[in-house]
């Protein structure tokens, strides 16, 4: 595999070669309207995330400009997002108490390792490894996720600290325990909240419903004096700007976040690919998925070294992008810019903001993605599918969440592995109806007791080469009393590894020892030269290797024994038949 190292150290320019007076507007309505979204977004994933609240608007500052100048989707919005939060609390948990010092640390050096492990899949250009993650881990992850996302924030919308876990078990079992301690005044909040966000949607997708869920509980909890009745508030929020600071940790720590830097790198890459792809495709726009992948690489880094923590892309603001009709990257620009403005200007104002109704914009957010009907869709549509998201979704009650990612993808890829073991193996023969190849078995089609016409059908490596020998091996004692040929079609073969092609030559000489002549048809161009390094001449007769089916029959039909032809062979299968069957032949045409 050639691989291509590239980085464009300006891909915006070519943004800015026409831009006007319209685009500007354009831009600017759609950055002002997303940070309005974004703002309180932002310091609810933060607590998601055990973070204090002024870390969301710290990774929602100069990671979202870095992500917007050097990606390449006009629309792809960056930052703080729910599940990438949840993945950032679950690789901590255990190694620091969630707000503390340390934490904040750790989440730094965490940003900074999901940031280079982007970054050097973007300028390696392998953004394909995304494929490799499968869809039904990905929405048994989700509605799973989703799912923890949710109870993680009853604590407080019901006024009460409950367990930092992401094992959904342990986190019902202490809710129920516990839900005799709870503030009607926090639940009320949280309601409201929720209710007005919900509204909001209803009257319009652009009325920034979190927002003006921030303004009126807060100022209801200034008013009321909410925090007297035990509602939790936000507290002192420093106003200013991050300042650089290069997180430190101990090397064994170091080592424990590597398995969470790759969990949350690899979901935030399905992530971010797949909404600048879907966004492209509907307007129209060229993009780069490597490129892309270097901007939120670069937004991470950024991320690690200002106080932030991991960030990705998000869907729903990138849809506030595309709806109202971003022009150019920078619309995320003003967004992130808009923030600083708050950073620098409003951040004490959010004193009185109640933590209940930053759980009620998680809330919103999430509630949508829980979809286990989605695990039965995939179960009717393909069982193997739909147990690989139910495993996933299941392992989310007992476990942290990257096991269950990683045990689903291991189980899809296992499921995937296991079908190429046993190859589909094709006996082919003509149809006198139609004069075609087709599939003897399927068609209950005799074949000529002379030459075994076999097909695999898929690439032969390791894991499959001796399931192909036994089995051609076996169809071969099989019919070893008549048969003079064994034609191996290797049309369907388009890739064969070392130990695939040495058990193809060992399956030669096999044959050629139980004393049946190999020969062999549509070989790719891309098999010969491997071919060529095993010494395929010296295994299997020069003169027996053809390019196409019809040319292999007609050559090999004249090495037949034409005697026996004649008299024993019952059938007629292919047309050169009947140049030496008697003429009173009546051919048998079907199999019992």
């Amino acid at each position: 595999m050639k691989i291509n190292i590239t980085f464009d150290l300006a891909p915006f320019l070519p943004w800015l070669r026409d831009y006007d007076k319209d685009k500007f507007t354009r831009d600017l309505i759609a950055g002002l309207t997303v940070a309005a979204v974004l703002v309180p977004q932002s310091m609810a994933y933060a607590l998601l995330a055990g973070m204090p609240p002024i870390y969301g608007l710290y990774a929602s500052f100069l990671p979202v400009i870095v992500a917007a100048l050097f990606g390449s989707s006009r629309f792809l919005a960056t930052g703080p997002v729910a599940m990438t939060a949840l993945l950032t609390a679950s690789a901590l948990y255990g190694l620091a108490e969630p707000g503390s010092e340390r934490w904040i640390a750790l989440a730094g050096v965490l940003a900074l390792m999901v940031g280079f492990i982007r970054l050097i899949v973007g300028i390696l250009r392998l953004a394909f490894v995304v494929e490799l993650i499968s869809t039904s881990v990905i929405v048994g992850f989700t509605s799973a996720g989703a799912l923890v996302i949710a109870l993680s924030q009853v604590g407080h919308l019901l006024g009460f600290k409950i367990t930092q876990s992401t094992h959904i078990y342990e986190v019902l079992v202490d809710i129920f325990s516990k839900v005799s301690l709870t503030n009607p005044y926090t639940l009320i909040i949280g309601v409201v909240a929720y209710a007005i966000i919900w509204i909001s949607r209803r009257i319009s997708p652009l009325l920034p419903g979190a927002l003006l869920a921030v303004f009126i509980t807060s100022l209801a909890s200034y008013f009321l004096g909410l925090q007297n009745f035990g509602v939790s508030i936000v507290g002192n929020v420093p106003s200013g700007l991050p300042s650089f600071e290069i997180p430190s940790v101990d090397y064994r720590t170091f080592s424990q976040l590597w398995v969470g830097a790759l969990v949350i790198s690899a979901f935030g890459l399905m992530e971010a690919v797949a909404i600048a792809k879907q966004l492209a495709i509907k307007a129209g726009d060229k993009w780069d998925p490597n490129q892309e992948l270097i901007g939120q690489g670069l937004a991470n880094v950024v991320a690690g070294f200002f106080k932030g923590f991991p960030v990705g892309g998000s869907f729903s603001r990138s849809a506030l992008n595309f709806q109202l009709g971003a022009k150019t990257p920078i619309a995320s620009v003003i967004t992130g810019l808009s923030v600083g403005l708050t950073l620098l200007f409003f951040a004490p104002l959010f004193y009185y903001l109640p933590k209940a109704t930053l759980s009620a914009i998680v809330l919103s957010a999430v509630i949508n993605l829980i979809k286990p009907q989605e695990i039965l869709k995939l179960y009717r549509i393909n069982p193997v599918d739909g147990i690989v998201a139910g495993v996933t979704f299941a392992t989310v009650f007992f476990m942290d969440l990257w096991v269950a990612i990683t045990l689903g993808t291991l189980i899809a890829f296992g499921s995937f592995v296991y079908k190429t073991m046993y190859p589909r193996i094709v006996l082919l023969t003509r149809n006198p109806q139609s004069s075609t190849f087709v599939n003897a078995e399927r068609e209950k089609l005799p074949e000529c007791p002379q030459i075994l016409y076999i097909r695999p059908n898929m690439s032969i490596y390791f894991g499959n080469a001796e399931y192909v020998y036994e089995h051609v091996l076996q169809k071969v004692e099989e019919r070893k009393k008549s048969l003079k040929f064994v034609l191996l079609d290797l049309e369907a073969v388009n890739y064969m590894d070392a130990p695939g092609s040495l058990t193809l030559v060992r399956l030669l000489d096999r044959i050629r020892a139980m004393g049946v002549e190999p020969a062999m048809a549509n070989i790719g161009c891309t098999l010969y030269p491997l071919l060529e390094k095993v010494d395929l001449d010296k295994h299997i007769n020069i003169d027996h290797i053809f390019d196409s089916k019809g040319r292999s029959i007609v050559e090999l039909f004249k090495r037949l024994d034409h005697e026996y032809c004649r008299k024993k062979c019952p059938y007629a299968v292919f047309k050169e038949c009947w140049t030496v069957k008697e003429q009173n032949f009546k051919p048998t045409e079907r199999v019992a």
